[in-house]
């Protein structure tokens, strides 16, 4: 593509970086390579950020405030922690789903911040891990939950979002919905859930995705 004097708003070169980040990676991409997939040309990309540094660390920091609010929402007013549970993991695993590039880049550009950038988002990394780990105890020290190695089992839970991530296809048989409710359920046997909470027909509680999804929003195209 030649490239143009024009507009190119914030947002689209954060998305456009993205993008080239997750197929090339960060060192491999240059300003010029974000400026020619905008179609404008790169000094005008300076009008909107200061450096590639800057993209990065805006495209991480969106990723993690995106997923923090969301899981926090998923969790609001619900009480039984095998809920939680299952609706963290709905959160977390539809949140890999719809923003594959910026997970992408999340998981494998860390390396590329400088310190301080890096502090800031391996802060937030580590602020929702905890967040699902702490249920998990909850529900081991509650009783609700039987693993012996709660640790491991919020490991195997944090990487569910990467496993469904792997193989699943916007095209293919499965909404991301329904990936995300079952690897919900998935969680609760990682755990040895004891009693999950279900409705009086013996259904289970209704699945806790409409407030993610209306902070997610629908996956980009």
């Amino acid at each position: 593509m030649s490239a143009r004097s024009g507009p190119a708003s914030r947002g689209a070169v954060l998305d456009a970086a993205c993008c080239l980040f997750a197929d090339r990676g960060y060192r491999g991409t240059s300003m010029k390579d974000i400026a020619e997939a905008l179609g404008v040309r790169a000094p005008s990309l300076y009008n909107h950020v200061t450096s590639k540094q800057d993209i990065l660390f805006a495209v991480m920091d969106k990723a993690m405030d995106r997923a923090l609010a969301a899981l926090e929402e998923a969790l609001a007013g619900v009480q039984d922690i095998s809920e939680q549970l299952r609706r963290a993991t709905e959160s977390l695993v539809l949140d890999f789903l719809r923003f594959p590039a910026e997970v992408t880049v999340c998981n494998t550009e860390v390396r590329s911040l400088e310190a301080a950038n890096r502090l800031a988002i391996v802060a937030k990394r580590d602020q929702y891990a905890a967040r699902v780990r702490s249920i998990i105890e909850q529900g081991c020290r509650d009783g609700r939950f039987s693993t012996r190695t709660p640790q491991i089992a919020a490991f195997a839970v944090l990487e569910m979002g990467n496993g469904a991530k792997s193989w699943f296809r916007p095209s293919g048989r499965y909404p991301d919905t329904f990936v995300a409710s079952e690897y919900g359920e998935f969680a609760l046997r990682v755990v040895g859930c004891v009693d999950p909470p279900r409705l009086p027909g013996g259904g289970y509680e209704p699945l806790g995705l409409g407030a993610v999804q209306a902070i997610l929003g629908s996956r980009p195209t």
